[in-house]
Parts: C-alpha cells; structure tokens; sequence
C-alpha cells in the first residue's frame, strides 16, 4: 500500500504559480496514490504531479515550503499549512535532494539590521511616500548594483533554484535588439547606458530594473508579430526607466532599510534583494507612471519614425487569443487598463499612413526570434 493512502482525506490550501504569470492561483491540495492534486477553488483538477518528482526549491525548514514537479519545470506550488508540509514531506523521501539557496545568510543580515529598527521605525512610512524623490538621490553606480543584483535574484527565481544559464545570446540576434535600441534613442536620457538581456523564458512580459537594465523574455519575441511590435513594447519599458520607476518600485518594496542600504553602498544586504525582485516581477506602477512611460514610448516611436498602431496590436491580439486574465498573460497583470493604453497609442498614431523603414530588416528580425538559439 502506498505512503500516500495515509492522507487520501487531507485536503488544504496553497498558491499555483503556472511558470507563465508571477501571479499565483489559490488551489486545494490532495493526494491520489501515486501523485498530488492541485485543484482550483471550483474543485476543477488543473494537473497532477507525480509524487517520485516533487522537489521542495526552498530550505528545509523555509516556511511556506516552495515545490515544483520536476526541476526542469516552471510551475511552482507554494504551501503553508504545517499538516500538508509534514504529509508531502513523508510520501516524497526524496523532496529536499537537491541544492537549496543559502537564505539563512540573508535572514541573518536582516536580523542584524533589525537592530536598529527603533531608529528606523520613524521613517518606515515616510520613504515610501518620498520614494520618487528618494531615487534621484541614489548614486548612478549603486542604482546599477542594485539592477545587476536583481537580475542575478530573478534569473534564480524564474528557473526555481536551478543552475541552468537562460541568457539567449546569438550575436545576430542580440545586434538586431542593439540596433533597435538605437534608432528608439531613449538611452541617451539616462544617466547610465542602457543594458539589454534577452531571458530565455515562456512568461509574455519585459520588465525594466533599476539602473537602466531592460529584461526582454523570449516569450514576448515569440508572440510579437512584427518587429514594430517588439519596439512599441521596448520603448515603454525605456520611458519607465527614463522616468526611474523601477527605483522607485525598488524603494517602495524595500522600505527604509532598502533606502538606507543603497545610499551607503550595502547592495546585498537588507537593501531589499528579496522584496525588490518581488516587486520587480509585479511592478504595478501608478497610473500617473504608466502615463508618463506610455508618453515617453509614443514620442520615441514617433522621433525613431515608427508607428505606434502595432504597440496597441500586439495586446489587442494577445487578449483575443488567451484572454484578460491575470493568469493569461504576465504583461497584462502588471499593466493595468491597457485597453484604454491601447486605445491611446492607436489613436497616437505617430505616423500616420505614411511609409516607414521597419524596426528591424527582415534578416535582424530572422535574428531576433532565434536570439535563443545560443545561451550563455
């Protein structure tokens, strides 16, 4: 008789994420003989996973216990409830065989700032509220730490712990994404070069970090139809980080001890790595900030001489095909009112019906939809 018949009645809950969205589900958890069941709220089976794969992707004893069906898999499954954590723990021997994050250093730099929270307790409210003036104090250099630290802590998250690089390098392909960058122009109002990585990732999205660093992931190339697409997409993100906003994201997830840890160069300490990639994946900026990013994209199209009805096209497209849920597509979750977005740059039209030279030539866009050929 299998392990897993001792909990054939235990039920609870827990949070499914689907390696799409970086929004979680609320599921129920069961067992059959040989596999959990993650069912949704309506008692609808969503999938099975076999029992002999699971593997936890956090420490031991790391509560909420993070697990996933296989390494290889993007899905991730988060419990909570200590009766649930003890069954899976006893029917899957093997669950912590595998390499684990070393959290406890972090936990440990955070108690260690913890000791000062007396003084920081007076000004947990105010920098949050000061955040966008706060980042035009943030050093140049240390914003740039702070966006490299981030994309080490999301690469490790969106591949779950795992060692596998997913960085898409071809050369072809990452010049064409250069040279589409240039004619957009937006680096050249930062304060720091634009830096741009492609992550070799299903997830529809492309997320800007603080320091000028724009994550495009293949998803988004993969489901853009034109290379006009891509660019109304890339400008957007170049007008969040001409305006600093994901500094601002930063700050307001890290609090105090964030602010404190970045105007005093602590890059890796309390200054928000875990909070900050969180918020990095979920940034759902103001309304006023996805005004001003949107501007920003409609006047870069307009000055690199390209037409803003395919920005509005690709998401019009998107939400016909999967829908507006928030499990759909990871770019509408975070971005809200985009109809009405959509709406604006098709009414932009920052062309007209002229003619214009493509984003990219038909060979770079070649290039740039097999830029994950190569990883590195």
């Amino acid at each position: 008789m299998a392990e897993s018949t001792r909990y054939a009645l235990l039920e609870s809950d827990g949070r499914y994420f689907d390696g799409l969205s970086s929004r979680p589900r609320e599921v129920i958890l069961g067992f059959r003989e040989r596999s959990l069941i993650i069912r949704t709220m309506r008692d609808e089976v969503l999938t099975h996973w076999p029992l002999a794969s699971l593997r936890a992707v956090s420490a031991r004893h790391d509560r909420p216990v993070q697990i996933v069906p296989n390494l290889e898999s993007d899905e991730r499954l988060v419990v909570s409830d200590e009766t649930m954590i003890e069954a899976i723990t006893t029917v899957c021997p093997d669950l912590y065989h595998r390499p684990v994050d070393h959290r406890g250093m972090r936990r440990a730099i955070v108690w260690g700032l913890g000791a000062v929270g007396a003084v920081l307790a007076m000004v947990f409210v105010l920098i949050p509220a000061l955040a966008g003036q706060l980042a035009l104090m943030i050093p140049p250099e240390r914003e740039r730490a702070l966006g490299d630290a981030l994309v080490g802590q999301l690469t490790q998250i969106l591949d779950l712990g795992g060692s596998t690089s997913r960085f898409c390098i071809e050369a072809e392909g990452r010049e064409a994404l250069d040279r589409m960058a240039a004619r957009l122009g937006g680096g050249a109002r930062l304060p720091y070069p634009l830096r741009l990585d492609v992550l070799d990732h299903g997830m529809i999205n492309a997320v800007a970090l603080p320091g000028g660093r724009i994550l495009v992931f293949r998803g988004l190339i993969d489901s853009a139809a034109t290379p006009e697409e891509v660019a109304g997409v890339l400008a957007h993100e170049i007008g969040h980080a001409i305006h600093r906003d994901p500094t601002v994201v930063t700050l307001r997830a890290a609090g105090t001890a964030g602010l404190l840890g970045l105007l005093i160069g602590d890059i890796f300490g309390a200054s928000a790595i875990a909070a900050a990639s969180d918020a990095a994946l979920n940034a759902s900026y103001q309304r006023e900030a996805e005004a001003r990013a949107d501007e920003v994209a409609l006047q870069l199209l307009a000055e690199a001489g390209l037409p803003s009805r395919p920005f509005a096209q690709f998401f019009e497209r998107l939400e016909a095909q999967h829908g507006s849920t928030p499990l759909a597509l990871r770019y509408f979750a975070s971005h809200p009112e985009l109809a009405e977005r959509a709406g604006r740059a098709a009414a932009a039209d920052t062309i007209g019906d002229g003619a214009f030279t493509p984003a990219l030539s038909d060979r770079d866009w070649i290039a740039l939809k097999g830029i994950c050929s190569t990883r590195g």
